[in-house]
């Protein structure tokens, strides 16, 4: 009868040093910080087109391709749309309704900062999205501007490479 006492006594025992090595082990290996960067093409809702930046003035849509004006990068930490020919940063300017957004030096600006919440790009600056002109979403060359968000696919834009 002895025994039978002692043996859950036991049981409990291991189980807390169990417990007690995996909080260790926990507590040795903390998680580390993910860097989400988005990269490639970015694709627009409204169009079979990509945001391209092979322009002297603002960005546009574009037939897709393996041109260097349509690779991006957008670095949730910073806020910054980033292409790559030039190198420079998507910036929203004055931010009213129908500003083109040209590709310029990065410099910091809350104009050139942006929040994407998985579809929509809001500008830091003026709150409002990027927009693919609906006067123009069925033409090659299609202005890219900043607008008052409104829903709509033509503000719904996809990354070719998004962070899992």
């Amino acid at each position: 009868m002895l025994n039978r006492c002692k043996r859950p006594s036991l049981f409990v025992l291991m189980l807390a040093l169990a417990i007690a090595a995996t909080v260790t082990v926990v507590a040795v290996h903390p998680a580390k910080a993910v860097i989400s960067i988005y990269s490639g093409h970015v694709y627009n809702g409204a169009s079979t087109r990509c945001l391209d930046s092979g322009t002297t003035a603002n960005a546009q849509l574009w037939p897709c391709s393996t041109s260097i004006y349509q690779q991006w990068t957008y670095n949730p930490r910073n806020g910054q749309i980033v292409g790559n020919s030039p190198t420079g940063c998507l910036d929203a300017g004055a931010g009213t309704n129908g500003t083109g957004v040209p590709l310029v030096t990065c410099n910091g600006s809350a104009t050139q900062k942006w929040t994407y919440n998985g579809a929509q790009m809001i500008n830091q600056a003026s709150g409002r999205c990027l927009d693919a002109d609906l006067g123009t979403i069925n033409q090659n060359g299609t202005k890219v501007q900043v607008w008052d968000c409104s829903g709509g696919t033509n503000q719904d834009w996809y990354f070719e490479n998004e962070p899992q």
